[in-house]
């Protein structure tokens, strides 16, 4: 049985100041959010032998992807998701593409060619709310991540988009990966291989809880701190479901398991 763990990035210079960053590319990792990623490396090295590690297309995704897989390089076997891999190979996605932000790069050092950033993944975007840090624009904000998790995805964060849109851009990616992961090891004989993906803390919760069936209260209030995740059990019969699932984010209702949500460990199922 595999997983997937939807990691949220380290600490920003916007999380400091509590500003809606959301846009390409986005802030920078804090130092503080540089010793949260290697920490994150180090945890997943104690829970899974075979690891791809997979970031959005923000800087701060890819740099805490980076960190993570040199951290958990040092442990356990980092598999390429990167150009010209058997992973990338069966990847039937959209741009799966090596790391862009120079910082991460660097971070990254001999690993990098094994680490990818996907299109799509992405957070919520704040749209008129970009960039804002007061108290009000943080409740618009969050006022429709709720009615989104209610269950009602056609609701619009002001110039921004629709719960339904986002769902539509970030479901079929993860499962791509997940496919993806699944294929190699099938192909290879090999044993299942995990997968890290990092992304963006409100798109992560507002994932898991239609895809695990959670409480919409839980969700909303289960805060992901930064550099903790959402494990995901990734079912056997993915390759049955997946298209389903990726034509209509609905159907992939409560079609996985979530093992575990950051700190707040297994949550409500409805």
């Amino acid at each position: 049985m595999s997983h997937v763990y939807l990691v949220r990035h380290g600490q920003t210079t916007s999380n400091e100041i509590q500003a809606l960053d959301t846009a390409l590319p986005g802030a920078d990792l804090t130092p503080l959010g540089c010793e949260q990623a290697k920490g994150v490396g180090s945890i997943l090295a104690q829970r899974t032998s075979r690891l791809h590690v997979i970031s959005s297309q923000a800087a701060r995704a890819q740099q805490t992807a980076a960190l993570l897989a040199a951290t958990y390089a040092a442990d356990g076997e980092l598999l390429a998701s990167g150009a010209g891999s058997a992973f990338s190979s069966r990847f039937q996605g959209v741009d799966l593409s090596p790391l862009s932000d120079a910082t991460a790069v660097s971070y990254a050092g001999d690993v990098e060619p094994k680490l990818a950033s996907i299109y799509g993944v992405s957070e919520i975007p704040a749209g008129d709310l970009e960039m804002k840090n007061d108290h009000e624009s943080h409740v618009a904000y969050h006022r429709v991540l709720a009615t989104w998790l209610q269950g009602d995805t056609r609701a619009e964060v002001p110039g921004g988009s629709t719960g339904q849109q986002v769902m539509e851009g970030y479901v079929p990616q993860l499962l791509a990966l997940m496919l993806a992961a699944q294929q190699e090891s099938a192909d290879t004989g090999g044993e299942a291989a995990d997968i890290a993906l990092v992304s963006h803390g409100a798109v992560i919760r507002l994932i898991a809880r239609f895809l695990g069936a959670i409480d919409p209260e839980f969700a909303f209030h289960g805060y992901l701190r930064n550099s903790h995740f959402i494990q995901l059990e990734v079912p056997e019969n993915l390759p049955e479901i997946a298209d389903t699932i990726a034509a209509d984010f609905e159907q992939g209702h409560g079609a996985f398991t979530v093992v575990e949500w950051g700190e707040h460990g297994r949550p409500v199922v409805v």
